[in-house]
């Protein structure tokens, strides 16, 4: 046991001894129980600094324990304290869209819920208590797009910048390697923190940029909501290493941000995740059954971070960045080969892919220098001519068959979502990858995000057009069956997205019904923050045509939207019934009711996740 605890880095005392520590040079806290995986952000965070020289401790989950004794795990750190909620938002974690409180955490120990409600705030509080005159930073994915004033969606209410709440020293927004490091270099030298790319800080007018972009003060916001839409076209437009700082007013006092800095190469995204990672919990929690969220991702290799396809309802694009930063080959098939090489590894890789898969390598010139480009999408309504798109994903069907072939192992899975109108060339043609994807890489189940089927509704969320996906769900069939394959796709739908009413959310489930799919689970619509949807779903506009659109708000509506994608649960037929009549569809309630009758529907043999791919 003393072997496995010296491999992590220290969660108490005893084990900083282990290591021959008698002080802490950073301290990490966050809601999540400590797994040393690269798809844990305070395990990244503090590799990195570790492997900088810095000596590292993670204080995890200390509300676990009575009295405050979770807080005297560690001593006071010589340089700062960083806060994170945890991988995901603490009220997301907490409560399910319907603002119910959720019984089961799977970032803690045993499962077991009780993470404070926006533990952002919380933590900071705790630690300024128990750490008083050391420096406390704050980030992450509750904090970073909470940076500037927004709307809280459990509240329905505007409320301050996280940072201005928090009374934290400086926040971290986005991927925090560069700014861990700077921020840990500047307070050893004894320098402040001022104009460290991606942080924000509270600010006197005085000491503003003279370039600063003035945005909506929190004031304003609260008093027009409407204000939302001009702070989203702030946000959206600066966010280059060549964009001005903008300066939110919060009071007489201004919550700066600065802009990121570029994205990094290859070579040093290569060195985040090439570090000891030890791909498991901390010894410490084996009592308590482990931490249930690493066992889809333990056998997995993260390829590539950021995401171009600015899907209206998702965060990724505002923490981990629109331009792509893939890893080399090297580097990800030195990660297969540490996991062939593992005592419980059993030959297979459960996937290969990040926040999109087939975006490895993906980009153009604008995106690989961080410069923005406002005039088009990347992916709507079809795909930039500008990006390398054939070039690339030749590049990722070579890298799958190298993870394949590699002694050890048996299956290289893709589980990620899949851009279906990624697949095809610029003559509509299915490319290569296509077939290798369903030949070798589909674990029985081929993960798309289809989202609606309503053209009214996919415009509002930035997503392809439903004829763009059932041609490919066409194609899939035909292969798989050419191909003898009994494999499957698992398709996520959203309600209660802004621009969905009756009619639209009839259309999805018409569409359902011809294919006689009921998802058991389906992802009701969260406003997060610094999103175009939020502003969507605030202002009753798309903030970048203006269009008015529809936003269910009552628990009934999204209730209705829910059962209708849901249609097979017998518990359900008495709301899709009054929602056929209500919008006159005589002949889908005669359709339904042959669907439901005589023999029970099979059930569906898709398994649908809770949470949405993107996020």
């Amino acid at each position: 046991m003393t072997a496995d605890l010296a491999r992590f880095l220290p969660r108490t005392r005893e084990q900083m001894r282990l290591r021959g520590w008698a002080e802490l040079d950073v301290l990490l806290v966050t809601g999540d129980g400590y797994v040393d995986h690269p798809s844990f952000g305070a395990a990244v965070i503090g590799r990195v600094l570790e492997a900088r020289g810095w000596r590292v401790g993670i204080l995890d989950v200390p509300e676990l324990e009575p009295a405050g004794a979770g807080w005297q795990r560690l001593p006071a750190p010589l340089l700062f304290v960083g806060v994170t909620a945890g991988t995901i938002d603490s009220m997301v974690t907490n409560y399910t869209a319907s603002k119910k409180k959720r019984r089961v955490d799977v970032y803690r120990p045993g499962g077991v819920s009780g993470r404070p409600n926006r533990a952002t705030i919380a933590y900071t509080a705790l630690a300024r208590h128990h750490f008083p005159g050391v420096p406390v930073i704050v980030g992450g994915l509750e904090a970073g797009p909470r940076r500037l004033a927004y709307w809280d969606y459990w509240e329905e209410r505007m409320r301050r910048s996280i940072l201005v709440d928090a009374k934290a020293d400086l926040l971290v927004w986005g991927m925090g390697e560069r700014q861990s490091i700077a921020i840990a270099e500047r307070l050893a030298r004894g320098q402040d923190l001022t104009g460290i790319p991606g942080t924000c800080a509270v600010v006197r007018a005085a000491d503003l940029p003279e370039n600063a972009r003035r945005v909506p003060s929190y004031e304003d916001l609260v008093a027009d909501s409407d204000a939302l839409i001009e702070l989203f076209h702030a946000v959206r437009e600066e966010n280059s290493p060549s964009s001005r700082p903008l300066a939110q007013a919060h009071g007489e006092r201004f919550v700066l941000q600065l802009p990121p800095s570029p994205p990094a190469p290859q070579a040093e995204v290569d060195s985040f995740y090439d570090l000891p990672y030890q791909r498991a919990w901390h010894p410490d929690h084996d009592r308590a059954g482990g931490i249930a969220a690493l066992e889809p991702v333990r056998w997995s290799v993260n390829t590539h971070r950021g995401c171009m396809a600015d899907c209206s309802f998702c965060s990724i694009t505002f923490h981990q960045g629109r331009s792509i930063q893939s890893r080399s080959e090297a580097s990800i098939l030195k990660e297969v080969a540490a996991l062939a090489g593992h005592h419980d590894f059993r030959g297979t890789i459960t996937d290969v892919g990040g926040p999109t898969a087939n975006m490895w390598g993906l980009g153009c010139k604008l995106l690989e220098k961080g410069e923005p480009c406002l005039g088009r999408d990347c992916l709507t309504p079809d795909p930039c001519p500008a990006l390398r798109l054939d070039k690339t994903t030749e590049g990722y069907r070579r890298l799958l068959g190298l993870v394949r072939s590699q002694p050890g192992v048996k299956h290289a899975f893709v589980s990620s979502g899949i851009r279906y109108d990624m697949l095809r060339d610029r003559q509509g043609e299915l490319l290569p990858l296509h077939h290798e994807l369903v030949a070798h890489h589909v674990p029985g189940r081929m993960k798309l995000a289809p989202e609606h089927a309503s053209d009214e509704v996919l415009a509002a969320m930035n997503k392809p057009r439903f004829a763009v996906y059932e041609r490919y769900e066409q194609d899939y069939k035909d292969e798989c069956r050419t191909a003898g394959k009994d494999q499957h796709l698992v398709n996520y739908f959203i309600v209660g997205h802004p621009g969905t009413g009756l009619p639209q959310a009839i259309e999805l489930f018409e569409k359902l019904l011809e294919r006689n799919y009921s998802p058991e689970q389906v992802q009701e619509f969260i406003p997060l923050p610094m999103t175009r949807a939020c502003v969507q779903y605030v202002t009753g506009k798309d903030p970048l045509t203006l269009a008015e659109l529809h936003v269910p708000r009552g628990e009934r509506e999204r209730r209705v939207q829910k059962a209708l994608v849901r249609w097979k649960a017998p518990e359900n037929r008495e709301l899709v019934e009054g929602a056929l009549r209500e919008a006159g569809r005589k002949d889908l309630l005669a359709r339904f009711h042959q669907a439901i009758g005589g023999a029970r529907p099979r059930a569906t043999r898709e398994a649908d996740l809770d949470l949405d791919p993107c996020g």
